[in-house]
């Protein structure tokens, strides 16, 4: 003890792992909200939270459940873990994005279809010949 504190543990399990993931899913939904016209920054906040929170869930709750009897066994279950967070990060950001899909897909739609040809049709006011 220094000082009367108690030194924290030294986490190996969660480290720095959840910040890069945070910081791809708030690009990732930056991205997705500059693409469909919505506020950028409000959407990289909610989504670098959500990164964040997640994956800090996920190796928090491995770390919790996972007794190492061998430090070899260590790096496999980091990967395995943050293989697991990617994919959670994934799927709920994908759930949580689906308005700005949908305008995405809409004008994408728009894009790909031309527009129909109008034919010209006299007036109904016109005199008849």
């Amino acid at each position: 003890m220094v000082f009367g504190l108690k030194r924290m543990e030294t986490n190996y399990i969660v480290g720095w792992i959840p910040w890069p993931i945070a910081t791809a899913t708030a690009v990732w939904f930056s991205v997705m909200a500059h693409k469909s016209g919505k506020n950028v920054v409000l959407w990289a906040i909610g989504g670098g939270l959500l990164g964040l929170v997640l994956t800090t869930l996920v190796l928090g709750l491995g770390q919790a459940m996972f007794i190492p009897f061998y430090s070899a066994q260590v790096p496999i279950f980091r990967l395995k873990m943050t293989l697991v967070a990617i994919l959670l990060v994934v799927c709920v950001g994908w759930l949580f994005t689906g308005p700005l899909h949908r305008r995405l897909f809409a004008s994408r739609k728009q894009r790909a279809e031309p527009a129909p040809e109008t034919v010209a049709k006299p007036s109904a006011t016109a005199p008849k010949q």
